[in-house]
């Protein structure tokens, strides 16, 4: 696995008594395994997993392991499951890492196929949850059973499914590695994500920050307007000047272009008959690397203060939007609405060394990003630890009416996946 720590000398010295991974073994494994891996994805996909209610997928999934001879197999205290594959030799942890939950799955009308079906039809496989992140879910769980129990690692695998990936704030995330993998006596050094990438490499996405700007007047019943202050058209300036920043927002040749977007309103008390009196508007900015969430939150505050300069009566504010996750475990905790940017270099050694793998199994992945955000805003945005990602689905599939992920793109997701992971057993410094 990965070396941090060893020296190269150490590397080579440690390798000569560990036999080399049987690479052509575990590929001719996972090919036999075919039905059984794409079994298991039409399996998680027909168990409902919204967030917060993961957990039924949770013990299935966790019984899966431990018939796959993943030691120590269980679900931690958020309610994600994790299993592993012993190194026989002291060594660093690589993660796989997917999420649980799906977003409801809305009108069952516009579904082609039933979300919680699992059909496979026209060479894919449909369903709620096929192309984020349940088979994905199926590639990594398989490609880790393929060096368990008597295939060596010279370190760590960890399979981690995590609850609450959809909302944003990683809780679920961050509870497997502020607590669950501590627990285990083990320290991670890189990150493979689930998220979907149609079998190229993503190394990074934008940042998400979800932002209230609030206004507010005076109420009146709306018969008499003139004697209320209508919060709502307080607002008019703010919104007028939120349209002028995102046509003067920056660039990034990798990433893409930084946005933000009005995506909802709403006004107190809410009556008919009655004027509001407070206007919130819900924001969704997309941020850069170089752009720094305190600048997302100050361009917006100079916009009220602009309209409170202009307009005596005016009165707003801006506020990064927190909420209370809790669990299917019954878990709670105060999650700030706000996901990291991040950016792997293409150059960096994980990167190589998994293109390489990637290679050598007769893929050839691009490198690409994200336009959504992932659980890799906290493992590399937060705690700056070498993240990429690989998997079957297609972003464009994710959270629409017509889910799906190529049948015969499971497999391969699982044979790259071990491939990634076998080509990392002998890097002395991937970070």
């Amino acid at each position: 696995m990965l070396d941090f720590g060893l020296t190269p000398r150490l590397v080579a010295f440690r390798n000569h008594f560990l036999p080399a991974i049987p690479l052509d073994q575990t590929r001719e494994r996972l090919s036999n395994w075919k039905d059984e891996i794409v079994g298991l994805a039409r399996d998680l996909i027909a168990i409902s997993s919204p967030s917060g209610a993961e957990g039924d997928l949770a013990r299935f999934l966790v019984e899966k392991m431990r018939e796959l001879q993943l030691a120590d197999a269980r679900i931690d205290a958020a309610g994600n499951v994790v299993g592993l594959v012993r190194g026989r030799a002291p060594g660093p942890t690589m993660v796989l890492a997917t999420h649980l939950d799906t977003i409801a799955p809305g009108e069952r009308g516009l579904w082609e196929h039933d979300p919680l079906g699992g059909e496979i039809a026209d060479g894919f496989l449909h369903g709620l949850g096929a192309a984020s992140n349940k088979a994905a879910l199926a590639a990594q769980v398989f490609a880790a059973a393929a060096f368990a129990p008597d295939l060596l690692l010279a370190g760590n695998l960890v399979v981690a499914s995590v609850v609450a990936g959809e909302p944003s704030g990683s809780l679920g995330m961050q509870v497997l590695f502020e607590r669950t993998l501590p627990d285990l006596g083990l320290s991670p050094s890189a990150v493979v994500l689930g998220d979907p990438t149609g079998l190229s490499l993503f190394v990074g996405h934008r940042g998400r920050a979800e932002i209230e700007v609030a206004t507010y007047g005076r109420t009146s019943h709306a018969s008499a307007p003139w004697l209320g202050l209508n919060a709502i058209y307080k607002m008019q300036p703010v919104l007028g000047g939120i349209a002028d920043l995102a046509t003067a927002l920056p660039s990034h040749p990798f990433l893409d272009k930084s946005t933000i977007a009005v995506t909802g309103i709403e006004a107190a008390p809410g009556a008919f008959d009655r004027i509001p009196d407070r206007c919130v508007v819900r924001v969704d900015r997309r941020y850069l690397p170089g752009e720094s969430l305190d600048t997302v939150v100050s361009q917006l505050r100079t916009i009220v203060a602009r309209c409170a300069a202009q307009d005596p009566e005016f009165q707003g504010e801006v506020r990064i939007r927190s909420s209370e996750e809790r669990t299917y475990t019954g878990l709670t905790r105060s999650v700030p609405r706000v996901m990291s940017p991040w950016l792997l270099r293409d150059d960096h050694p994980l990167v190589s060394r998994a293109l390489a793998a990637l290679a050598n199994v007769g893929q050839e992945p691009g490198v690409d990003k994200w336009f959504f955000a992932t659980d890799g805003s906290f493992t590399a945005g937060g705690l700056g630890l070498p993240t990429i990602g690989y998997s079957p689905g297609q972003e464009r599939y994710a959270g629409t009416p017509y889910d799906r992920v190529l049948v015969d793109d499971i497999l391969r997701a699982a044979i790259g996946t071990a491939s990634i992971v076998a080509s990392l057993e002998d890097a002395p410094n991937v970070r």
